[in-house]
């Protein structure tokens, strides 16, 4: 290639811009087994889900039946009503917002010792500025020994809440209950569970 100061700078110009695509691959077609190059300013898709809030939930809470009551273990059904505060923050951990909730809890089968993987229970949450969402958790998979228990969640917020309408759950947590092993069995116990809401 030839480039003179006058006369061939446009016909030498044109030539390089030619060989711009050849250097950069972004016209070579896709040879056996590689894929052809993908353009920098093509749009990146990203399958991973993206964080709305992280929630803290601290609850109390009274089982309508005592478990494992005269110190008798047996896995029988029982409901738990739950009251307690939450805090969510954002993202990058900024706080986002405050309230209390209520929750039933329904467990097919609870005792002081065992595993359980049937509970279900809705959330009401009624937010700092007076609006409420609807947390369903739709598996809730417990460990327990002596009342002492680990729990993981996944649910969703329902498609009607205030905040963070259908956002999907996932949580882990724990709780500790007192009177397993006593005549009067364990009538009470206190959580804490960390759920992440992503859409």
């Amino acid at each position: 290639m030839k480039i003179s100061v006058r006369g061939g700078s446009l016909a030498a110009a044109t030539s390089l811009l030619a060989v711009v695509p050849l250097l950069t691959g972004a016209w070579a077609p896709a040879r056996a087994g590689l894929a052809a190059p993908v353009s920098s300013t093509a749009p990146v898709s990203s399958t991973a889900p993206v964080t709305d809030a992280t929630c803290v939930l601290n609850a109390h809470g009274v089982f309508a039946n005592a478990v494992g009551a005269g110190g008798i273990d047996l896995p029988l059904s029982d409901t738990l009503a739950m009251t307690g505060t939450l805090s969510c923050v954002d993202a990058f951990g900024a706080p986002l917002a405050t309230g209390t909730f209520e929750r039933t809890v329904t467990m097919p089968a609870t005792e002081c010792t065992g595993d359980e993987h049937g509970d279900t229970s809705t959330t009401t949450v009624h937010w700092a500025d007076l609006s409420t969402s609807t947390l369903r958790f739709t598996r809730t998979d417990v460990v327990k020994v002596n009342g002492t228990a680990s729990l993981v969640v996944s649910g969703a917020v329902t498609a009607d809440s205030a905040r963070f309408a259908g956002d999907a759950i996932s949580a882990v947590g724990t709780s500790s209950g007192a009177g397993c092993g006593t005549p009067a069995g364990e009538t009470t116990l206190d959580s804490t569970l960390v759920l992440r809401l992503t859409h």
